[in-house]
């Protein structure tokens, strides 16, 4: 992973759906706070670098969306939470510092997954998890599906 460590900041009343989500976060090495007060998450803004803030519509003291300003001037990301009668239909308002609310909206279900794509993730474990091929002397690859010839001398075998 990059020498940074990517943060994001959760405000709200927290909900199991998104400790589950912060946790497998957190297993793969990104930083994670929590806010339940629109105070609590601007003060968080302000002290630490937050790459991605997720606020539920409706907080103690305000709204999810009064993060926006803030986030565009970090050019963070802000996802707003909207809650439905059983589960969450999440809006992009800031993406990457661009305002974007209205563009789209994403069901409980795609939350995680834009995570991982505003985060880069399936890219991140792609390229830890990539394999350098073994080459053959000649720099050619060395793969099951390279032919060599396999000889039979004095008893012992020898790649060719």
């Amino acid at each position: 992973m990059a020498a940074t460590t990517m943060r994001i900041l959760f405000a709200g009343t927290p909900a199991p759906m998104m400790d589950e989500v912060l946790a497998r976060l957190a297993a793969r090495g990104f930083g994670a706070y929590r806010a339940e007060k629109l105070r609590e998450a601007r003060e968080l803004l302000e002290t630490f670098r937050v790459d991605i803030a997720l606020a539920t519509e409706s907080l103690v003291d305000g709204s999810g969306y009064a993060l926006a300003d803030t986030m565009k001037q970090h050019s963070g990301t802000l996802i707003v939470g909207v809650a439905l009668s059983e589960s969450w239909l999440w809006l992009p308002v800031v993406e990457r510092g661009v305002s974007v609310l209205g563009k789209r909206a994403l069901g409980h279900a795609m939350i995680e997954s834009e995570l991982d794509r505003v985060l880069g993730i399936r890219l991140l474990e792609e390229r830890s998890t990539r394999r350098i091929a073994p080459r053959l002397s000649d720099g050619r690859p060395d793969s099951d599906r390279t032919i060599r010839l396999v000889t039979h001398r004095n008893g012992a075998y020898s790649v060719d």
